[in-house]
């Protein structure tokens, strides 16, 4: 390990923090629900609640109204909370260092109080308080297992990924891209995509989001086996490490999936950019007026005195061909046995550093 490497780990706040950073924080010991995952999101939870506040607002009122109505609503809030407040014998203005079922009930019930008592909508009422369990159920998921961290350290080497993944996608499948590019310039392509509704368009596109996860799920177990092991086998004392529980197997198992997730989302970024550039620059409204689409909004465009146009049309079909790219990745990246190793190797060496923060955590705790 490194000299840095080793400051790093000088404590046990040094030790969590790496484990943290690598999207394990299920690893850190005594942490709890209420403190460490509701309460670290506590912040998020009050912009959504503060977003919320529009759930008094009436468009068939006027706007003096309306702006009665949100003060209204910011009284029921803070009323609302006070009461919650002398309910568990707490000051009235204490701020929650902990969120737990009280404050959680609060959350999902009271916003859904707002329509029902401005303006008796029944229907807005539910679909808040149906919102709100949504919102905890993610808002749980996401930093219960550190998802944040895994996707920001990610998109910070978002460069270095884009260019790696684009080199494997043109060594994994060169015949897609021709055929990607022979299917963009097919006028019953774009006429597909212009006319369908965008219902179906976003049905299509959660089924093939569900396929790239089903896909990459099929190997995590195995993989995060795997990779535990070979990391262990190299950190002196990980052998006499306590083994993970099985909620820290499954954080390890969703480090290791959200990682392989980003590189197919940076191969459908990169793949739909590419078709927006080219179809900017060669789809032409002239080409489009021949092939009979074009519909929705458009944004004329002009290049050394080119009439060109960036438009609805385009950006549905490079969508459609960027998400039927992801989709082959995917399959491919299961089955390439060189991406496996090389997608391998970059994840035991992440594990060996939180093997060796396990060791000194161990130490550091007695």
């Amino acid at each position: 390990m490194t000299v840095d490497g080793a400051a790093r780990l000088d404590s046990a706040a040094g030790c969590e923090r790496v484990f943290r950073r690598n999207g394990l924080p299920t690893l850190v010991q005594g942490r709890t629900l209420r403190r460490d995952v509701f309460g670290r999101a506590a912040p998020f939870l009050l912009l959504v609640l503060v977003a919320q506040l529009s759930g008094a607002v009436n468009l068939s009122w006027s706007p003096a109204t309306n702006v009665l109505a949100v003060l209204g609503a910011v009284a029921v809030i803070i009323g609302g909370y006070i009461g919650l407040n002398r309910l568990r014998g707490r000051a009235w203005s204490t701020l929650p260092q902990e969120i737990a079922t009280p404050e959680l009930a609060f959350f999902v019930l009271v916003p859904a109080l707002l329509p029902l008592l401005f303006g008796g909508q029944w229907a807005a009422a539910v679909v808040t308080a149906v919102t709100n369990l949504v919102v905890l159920a993610l808002t749980w998921f996401t930093v219960q297992y550190g998802l944040a961290s895994t996707v920001w350290w990610g998109m910070a080497r978002a460069v270095d990924e884009l260019g790696a993944s684009l080199l494997r996608l043109v060594r994994l499948l060169p015949p897609l891209l021709i055929f990607s590019l022979v299917l963009f310039y097919n006028a019953e392509v774009w006429q597909v995509f212009d006319r369908v509704p965008t219902v179906s368009s976003v049905v299509l596109g959660v089924l093939f989001a569900v396929l790239i996860l089903v896909l990459v799920g099929l190997r995590l177990p195995s993989e995060a086996r795997a990779a535990l092991a070979e990391a262990g086998a190299e950190v002196p004392g990980a052998q006499t490490l306590a083994p993970l529980g099985r909620g820290q197997r499954v954080n390890v198992m969703i480090m290791i999936g959200a990682s392989q997730l980003l590189q197919v989302v940076v191969v459908c970024a990169g793949v739909f950019a590419l078709f927006v550039g080219i179809g900017v620059l060669t789809v032409t409204p002239a080409v489009q007026e021949v092939w009979a689409v074009g519909g929705g909004w458009s944004v004329p465009l002009t290049l050394q005195g080119a009439d060109l146009v960036l438009n609805q049309s385009l950006l549905r079909v490079s969508t459609a061909i960027a998400t039927f790219t992801g989709l082959s990745f995917a399959i491919s990246i299961q089955t390439d046995a060189m991406y496996r190793a090389e997608f391998t190797t970059g994840i035991e060496r992440q594990l060996r550093t939180v093997v060796a923060a396990r060791v000194r955590y161990r130490e550091l705790l007695g």
